[in-house]
């Protein structure tokens, strides 16, 4: 095997895969470009091979391993019989930048990250920012794992409403998923925020269109079905162990801004755009509408 720059086919997909779900920022096309090959020489000096900047039968097998040994780091818990979660507690936040307080919890809320699919990225800029800001979990974009970043007892600032002194966010359990979130179309391209949406494009393949459009926007990033999947057992096993109240129905008024939500810390699910008129997270879903309201069904009140 020898893949270099300018290679395309399912192969350099595969590898571009391993590379992300090893924690490299890459984007998953097929193509082996420049952004490939940084994050293939990066691999290859962290494990001591040869900067080759190709990746032929030994950085090959090299990425095999480290990947099989990663996905021996996962733990399996099962929060109901109904689903098994794939939960890691292997990458965790430093202890700065949650606060080590325990409240009681009545809400949780949803949030995406505005960023490519690892979570081990969003760690590890959380980890290198201004401290305490961060979430409990984060669901990764590729292999839609579940992140605990500490422990759900604490609580850190996720929420940033002004005026309430961590009221909320010491009341909840924040969740984030990997995604990008609002997406321009711009010359038959869908391009995502960074760099005020001149840098960053999304395959027509992982974009959702809306009806309508949704604080200004008609394409988002897709959630995969896998991250849903485990957004709602991990929702399942949350609600279970702190008691946290579940509304009786949702609809797509759940996405509105809510300002009683704010006022009465009012439990339940919520998203961040509950209790923000600047923020995209989340939009609104029919898959999400339609997981939330099988909890409800289970669990609501």
């Amino acid at each position: 095997m020898l893949i270099k720059l300018g290679d395309k086919g399912p192969t350099v997909v595969e590898i571009q895969k391993l590379l992300s779900m090893l924690g490299y920022d890459l984007i998953i096309d097929g193509q082996f470009g420049p952004r490939s090959k940084r994050s293939v020489t990066a691999f290859q000096k962290k494990a001591g091979l040869p900067n080759t900047e190709e990746v032929d039968d030994t950085t090959y097998n090299a990425l095999k391993l480290s990947q099989t040994r990663k996905s021996e780091e996962v733990a399996v818990v099962r929060p109901t019989v109904d689903y098994t979660l794939p939960v890691t507690t292997q990458y965790k936040l430093n202890p700065n930048q949650y606060i080590k307080q325990v409240f009681e919890k009545s809400q949780i809320f949803i949030h995406y990250t505005s960023g490519g699919p690892n979570a081990k990225n969003v760690i590890d800029y959380w980890n290198s920012d201004e401290p305490q800001i961060s979430t409990a979990y984060i669901i990764d974009g590729q292999d839609a794992t579940i992140y605990e970043c500490f422990n759900p007892d604490y609580w850190s600032y996720h929420l940033g409403i002004k005026g309430t002194k961590g009221r909320l966010d010491k009341a909840s359990i924040g969740i984030e998923l990997c995604a990008y979130g609002p997406l321009k179309l711009i010359n038959g391209k869908y391009y995502a925020w960074p760099k005020d949406y001149t840098s960053t494009v999304i395959p027509d393949s992982d974009v959702y269109k809306l009806q309508r459009d949704f604080r200004g926007f008609s394409y988002y990033e897709s959630l995969t079905d896998d991250q849903i999947t485990s957004l709602e057992g991990l929702l399942e096993f949350l609600i279970t162990k702190y008691k946290i109240p579940v509304q009786k129905s949702f609809d797509y008024t759940w996405f509105d801004y809510n300002e009683s939500v704010i006022k009465n810390t009012t439990p339940g699910i919520w998203t961040h755009t509950t209790v923000r008129k600047d923020k995209f997270d989340l939009y609104p879903d029919d898959r999400i509408i339609a997981m939330l309201n099988r909890l409800a069904k289970k669990y609501g009140k």
